[in-house]
């Protein structure tokens, strides 16, 4: 993937800006033409207010942590923003790291550590995502997740105790009739976005020429 307007490029690290929108890329859904006759609402959460978000969040920092579909919802925060004016985008940042804790267990194992990643942003709020390049089998998955709590409770004795953990659920979009949410023993909050994996172009990639499906983008 090429990382454009990155503010570092190498290490696959990217804030918000005031001048342009942040990046959503990846080819994998590709639905032409599509419109879809719902609109599509919570029946439990307020719609979402850019300069009320931008005011509960103050002057805190967001590090979003995980693999190309956080790269998306990072990317997709950050622009919610532009329309209202608000600038709090810039205190949204995006870091690469495909299974989290540097380990290759599929086709991909790009960035860095997320324990790294916290180190060089320092933000008050983290979020963490892990799934799709981690393909082994379901045991090697579980491995990771209890791997990256333990690492997540000893670096809660080391970091201001203002700084705050969450995770976002997995995407299986068309793949599966199946939506996950997480189930872990530390209580840690997650960013639930389930709802959008039913909708109608959640569906299985459909590009001529393709590699293989692609459930994710």
């Amino acid at each position: 993937m090429e990382w454009e307007n990155s503010s570092n490029r190498d290490h696959g690290l990217y804030a918000g800006s005031l001048n342009y929108p942040a990046m959503i890329g990846y080819k994998g859904c590709k639905c032409n033409d599509f419109v879809d006759e719902y609109e599509w609402q919570s029946p439990t959460l307020p719609p979402f207010n850019a300069t009320e978000t931008c005011h509960m969040l103050g002057k805190r920092a967001v590090l979003y942590i995980g693999d190309s579909t956080a790269h998306e919802a990072a990317s997709t925060l950050m622009n919610s923003f532009r329309p209202a004016g608000e600038t709090c985008q810039t205190q949204i940042t995006f870091a690469l790291s495909d299974t989290l804790i540097g380990r290759k267990y599929g086709a991909l194992n790009r960035g860095r550590r997320w324990t790294t990643r916290v180190e060089m942003v320092q933000p008050d709020i983290i979020i963490l995502s892990v799934g799709a390049h981690i393909v082994t089998n379901d045991t090697i998955y579980m491995n990771v997740i209890d791997q990256v709590f333990s690492e997540i409770e000893a670096m809660k004795e080391n970091i201001p105790p203002h700084v705050k953990f969450a995770s976002q659920t997995q995407v299986p979009a068309g793949c599966s009739e199946r939506i996950t949410s997480p189930q872990n023993a530390i209580g840690m909050p997650y960013m639930d976005l389930r709802m959008l994996y039913s909708r109608t172009d959640a569906h299985i990639n459909n590009q001529t020429g393709a590699r293989q499906p692609d459930c994710l983008h």
